[in-house]
């Protein structure tokens, strides 16, 4: 028996979720190009290329569940609901060298979001703490099953919203935009989308072993993904991992929207393979590298800090809350007392 190890710290879900002795196109055989660029499969070297943006912006959000609640509304039975944050932001670096990122905006909100449908927004005042008033925004939930997975599914779907927003906001003439996960349907054309945990390889047994192959700073080369959003996508590994950790370790998988051709794919994922290998993280500075990128980590440790302190946070809502359940709640209606006869 051989084991090896996940490198990410193990309170983060793990990076590599797909079976390589299956097939990974889950989508239909047709929605799959994978010799759009080369053929037969191999790993690809970095050649010259010429990029047309000299800075790149890394946007990213994060959330944060502060407390289940249930709601109360008059006389009508309670509804579940939670209590939670998200920041997301956007920070700024050049394109053709390692360079610090600088904050180029963030926002920051905080949510309730109830089952019912007649919530209002909770004001819990300061009393001399510093964060001031938590202020959090009702957001109504629609949806009527699996209450507890909704409501977190909400809470992430303000945040992506919120992030789209910053996206397409931001002045990307001479820019690349890199955003961590998947492309929307909404990114822009010259945006990357930044996949660094694998749940779907979108390959075939047959190209699974190039993964393997891959070398620092080399790629796969360009596959055609034409189900929903068409985009241009390839594998980087970003860095090398020692022969005890898993295979697919130091993997990410890089896409781009089609629109801009196959050839300006082609120098961005050129491009990535030189550049992107000096943003990656080393394990002393961040539990999931080296797929984390630093200019990504700093953004989110940035907005962690503007959503304040979990303690005290977590201390200020349970001490508001005990601070009305002291207090004389709307009567219950009266139901009548039902007796039954013993003889």
């Amino acid at each position: 028996m051989r084991l090896t190890l996940e490198p990410w710290s193990p309170e983060y879900d793990t990076s590599f979720h797909a079976d390589e002795n299956k097939s990974q196109i889950t989508t239909r055989p047709e929605d799959i190009n994978l010799t759009v660029e080369l053929e037969p499969w191999g790993p690809v070297q970095a050649r010259r290329f010429e990029v047309d943006f000299t800075k790149i912006f890394f946007v990213d959000g994060r959330r944060r569940l502060e407390g289940k609640v249930w709601a109360e509304v008059g006389t009508e039975t309670s509804s579940p609901g939670l209590l939670g944050t998200f920041a997301v932001g956007a920070v700024q670096s050049r394109a053709e060298a390692l360079t610090p990122a600088a904050i180029y905006e963030r926002r920051m909100e905080r949510v309730l979001i109830l089952a019912h449908p007649d919530g209002e927004d909770l004001i819990i005042k300061a009393k001399g703490h510093e964060y001031g008033d938590l202020r959090y925004t009702y957001k109504h939930l629609n949806e009527s099953q699996n209450q507890d997975l909704a409501l977190e599914a909400r809470l992430q779907y303000f945040m992506r919203q919120e992030e789209d927003v910053i996206a397409s906001s931001l002045p990307l003439e001479d820019a690349l935009l890199i955003l961590d996960g998947p492309l929307q349907v909404r990114a822009p054309d010259r945006a990357m989308g930044y996949v660094k945990t694998l749940h779907n390889l979108y390959i075939g047994p047959r190209e699974v072993p190039v993964l393997r192959q891959l070398q620092p700073g080399q790629r796969t080369p360009i596959f055609l993904i034409a189900a929903g959003l068409k985009r241009y996508s390839w594998y980087l590994r970003l860095a090398e991992v020692a022969p005890y950790m898993q295979p697919f370790a130091g993997l990410v998988r890089l896409e781009v929207r089609n629109n801009l051709g196959l050839e300006w794919a082609q120098r961005v994922a050129d491009w990535s393979c030189v550049t992107l290998p000096k943003y990656a993280a080393k394990s002393f500075r961040d539990p999931r590298a080296p797929q984390q990128l630093m200019p990504i980590a700093f953004l989110e440790s940035e907005l962690g800090r503007r959503m304040g302190d979990m303690n005290i946070i977590r201390r200020r809502i349970q001490a508001y809350l005990r601070e009305m359940a002291g207090k004389p709640q709307e009567p219950l209606l009266e139901l009548p007392v039902l007796t039954r006869d013993l003889n």
